[in-house]
């Protein structure tokens, strides 16, 4: 009877590991950024709204390589990108701040994630903040409203409570 307990608690570990591994990574903005580069952002001077011309997007490229494949849950605010006739965007800006790439300058592209979505949703009110949660990816993507150094494989987009 021991050897049948202790196979059954083996498989319940097992099972909960694979569980906890499904589990996505909540994911700081900060975290985005190498260690040195959050020191000079949090430096920074705030970020100034009130211009109606495109500054140049500032800021770096570099990233944090653990990242890559990570599941991972971030909030944000959404800017559409690719959005259809019907109003459904297939892939929009996930950006730290209510207003980046609205207002200028947008963040640096290290704190800019793009996400792709399988199956296109509405747009949303760019007032409201949600959560994204899927697969990190470390790769540029250059659009003409801003760059991003991390794609988001988005598997849910909920409204931000909490």
């Amino acid at each position: 009877m021991t050897r049948l307990t202790a196979l059954l608690a083996c498989l319940l570990l097992a099972a909960a590991a694979a569980l906890a591994s499904d589990t996505p990574r909540e994911l700081d903005w900060l975290e985005l950024m190498p260690e040195d580069e959050v020191e000079l952002l949090r430096n920074a001077p705030p970020v100034d709204h009130s211009g109606m011309f495109t500054m140049e997007q500032q800021g770096s490229f570099r990233t944090v390589q653990a990242l890559h494949q990570q599941k991972i849950r971030m909030p944000g605010y959404i800017v559409p990108v690719d959005v259809d006739d019907a109003q459904k965007m297939s892939s929009f800006f996930l950006v730290p701040y209510f207003g980046a790439c609205i207002h200028v300058p947008p963040p640096p592209p290290n704190q800019i994630v793009y996400v792709t979505l399988a199956t296109p949703i509405d747009v949303t009110d760019i007032y409201d903040a949600f959560w994204v949660e899927g697969t990190l990816r470390v790769e540029t993507v250059q659009k003409d409203v801003a760059a991003s150094a991390y794609v988001l494989a988005a598997d849910k987009v909920t409204l931000y409570e909490g």
